[in-house]
């Protein structure tokens, strides 16, 4: 097998992986009843303690670097609670308004918001195939929305307002640790920011003050999450797009929604419309036009 096949395989690895975790996290707050507070806080602490082990014993003296610099620290932090706090919050809470398949595919509107963040700190206008991009995605998100109406929604308000904010808070993800990755990679930043951000929800959401209560299921299904839903996805992806290259493993990365909706409609009973189907389409295009080269 060659090391380019390998690598696809990888990032598919990842990005499914991603897609079922947003089917498991809709389990935990749906059927078991989990506060989306605590499913956040421990996904975040969990997935970054794991990152950091494994950061100790591959990139120790990196790992000791990072600690010293304190602009460093101070960035992660920030990324962990503007960046990975805000999505993971945001995303599950979509997930819970309306399901994991939609909440996903809204999310790659984030494509569009940095594009458009790009747009603006370049003062340029968009070029064409970039008009194309947003017209796709706004196009699919009214489909999704309205399934064609132009008369009333047909996904919840709340569902369509929190995949916008899940959305923007996708975009300020990609766009707060650029620096930080730059210099330190992306393991050692990541997993820094995650710890930070479950902390950062532990305490400000003080979650010790929501009742939970765990069960067998929902114990298993929180470890999946945590090592293979954000630990493993994290890492496969991030392994096989250094190998495939950028572009590629953006439009790897859309089976992602599509996992998510497979086993949303497999496993959680979930009926989705033609309309749903096609705006979808329309939505992860945007990743395909924007990976062409101008």
């Amino acid at each position: 097998m060659s090391k380019y096949t390998k690598g696809v395989l990888i990032t598919l690895l990842g990005g499914a992986c991603w897609g079922l975790s947003g089917t498991c996290s809709q389990y935990l707050c749906s059927v078991q009843g989990m506060d989306t507070r605590w499913v956040t806080a421990l996904r975040l602490l969990g997935a970054g303690v794991v990152l950091l082990l494994l950061a100790a014993v591959q990139q120790r003296e990196q790992l000791q670097k990072l600690l010293r610099d304190k602009r460093a620290v101070l960035y992660c932090v920030v990324f962990g609670v503007c960046g990975l706090l805000f999505t993971q919050f945001t995303y599950i809470t979509s997930i819970t308004k309306s399901n994991s398949g939609t909440a996903t595919v809204l999310q790659y509107l984030s494509v569009v918001i940095v594009l458009f963040v790009e747009c603006i700190a370049m003062r340029r206008l968009p070029v064409r195939r970039e008009w194309l991009a947003m017209g796709s995605c706004l196009f699919g998100t009214f489909l999704v929305a309205t399934h064609g109406s132009v008369t009333g929604l047909y996904i919840s308000r709340d569902g369509l307002i929190w995949g916008f904010i899940s959305a923007a808070a996708a975009a300020a993800y990609i766009i707060i640790p650029q620096r930080l990755m730059r210099k330190w990679g992306s393991i050692l930043p990541v997993g820094m920011g995650m710890l930070s951000g479950g902390i950062a929800c532990v305490l400000l959401m003080r979650i010790w003050t929501i009742s939970v209560s765990f069960s067998a299921q929902s114990i298993v299904m929180t470890i999946f999450v945590v090592l293979v839903g954000t630990a493993l996805a994290f890492t496969a992806f991030l392994q096989g797009t250094a190998i495939v290259g950028p572009a590629r493993g953006n439009m790897l990365g859309c089976v992602e929604p599509l996992t998510a909706t497979l086993t949303t409609a497999l496993f959680m009973h979930t009926a989705f419309a033609g309309m749903d189907l096609i705006g979808f389409a329309f939505i992860l295009a945007t990743v395909f036009i924007l990976a062409k080269k101008a």
